[in-house]
């Protein structure tokens, strides 16, 4: 990992094209060893989500190069590595896992994140239609204790269009992604079996990701 975070604090600094064409073999480097780490955690999802056996590592890796035709910050490269685990891959809106290496901002995430219209509503359905479930599994010790949740600061301010307004438990309704992380230090990723370690991490919300991935799934009753 150390070449890793080495690599994006440098490119941090020089975030410009000159620099990165002239150290392109670094990133190369950098990002083979991150496919290999992502691989190896990869493997390790699939033992108890084997919905994403059909994946590689490839697939769920995000480029580098940033879209800046609509953004302020004009620098053409992300200063981070990110993965996204799902079904699908990367491009995927399935509920799944996220891995992000960038110096001093290290951490995992799971869930769904700003899903489209219609996959968000049917989440809020499933809620509605059986809130003991959900309440059961977002109240667990495991998750409550061990993980962050994501998603507070930009949760509606009144119920969702469409659903009832007197609804016992209508904060859970109100959020636009369904989220939960977990930060890592530098010196916890230098360890041999960091890889172990966010794979446990990641097995832990592996009851958030199959709830909503079911949710989504919903084609209705036949």
């Amino acid at each position: 990992m150390d070449s890793i975070i080495s690599f994006l604090r440098a490119l941090a600094r020089n975030n410009n094209r000159e620099w990165f064409n002239d150290h392109k073999k670094t990133y190369q480097e950098a990002l083979e060893l991150f496919r290999g780490f992502t691989g190896e955690v990869l493997t390790g999802i699939v033992r108890f989500d084997p919905s994403l056996g059909d994946l590689v590592a490839k697939d769920t890796i995000f480029r580098i190069y940033k879209d800046v035709r609509f953004s302020r910050d004009k620098t053409p490269y992300k200063t981070h590595f990110g993965c996204w685990m799902t079904r699908g891959g990367r491009k995927s809106t399935d509920a799944g896992y996220y891995f992000h290496l960038e110096p001093d901002n290290i951490f995992m995430a799971a869930g769904v994140y700003m899903p489209p219209k219609e996959q968000l509503s049917l989440i809020r359905q499933e809620i509605v239609f059986n809130p003991a479930a959900y309440l059961e599994m977002i109240n667990d010790p495991g998750i409550k204790k061990g993980y962050e949740r994501t998603g507070k600061d930009d949760m509606l301010k009144k119920g969702p269009a469409g659903f009832p307004k007197d609804f016992e438990f209508l904060e859970e309704i109100k959020y636009k992604h369904y989220i939960y992380s977990r930060k890592y230090s530098e010196p916890e990723i230098r360890e041999k079996d960091f890889a172990q370690k966010l794979t446990t991490d990641f097995k832990g919300l592996f009851p958030l990701v199959n709830y909503l991935n079911h949710a989504m799934s919903f084609t209705g009753n036949e």
